[in-house]
């Protein structure tokens, strides 16, 4: 799954989306999606994966990986976002980099 992918999937509990306009495509759904897209990579743009978009979730580095994991989490627009020990396993400048986001 790529990195864009991976934040899309915060994003689909937002969409409205319906069987039927998944199959039928009308411009409302496409604009949603184009919309989603957007969002997510302002998204990653906000926790410094800008560029990252086709890249292999799987293949970034761990302080990236974590990086995402909040990109993802904030796609939901959650009131409060609570992180336990978003740092633990990372580097002094992996952890340096997320506590300035």
């Amino acid at each position: 799954m790529s990195v864009l992918d991976n934040v899309l999937v915060g994003e689909h509990c937002r969409l409205a989306a319906t069987v039927a306009g998944a199959v039928l495509r009308p411009p409302a759904v496409i604009a949603e999606e184009r919309r989603a897209r957007e969002r997510a990579r302002g998204l990653l743009a906000f926790v410094g994966l800008s560029g990252k978009d086709d890249d292999l979730a799987r293949n970034l580095p761990y302080g990236d990986q974590r990086r995402l994991e909040i990109a993802r989490a904030l796609a939901t627009e959650p009131r409060l976002l609570l992180l336990d020990e978003p740092t633990a396993g990372m580097n002094p400048r992996e952890t340096e980099t997320l506590t300035d986001l």
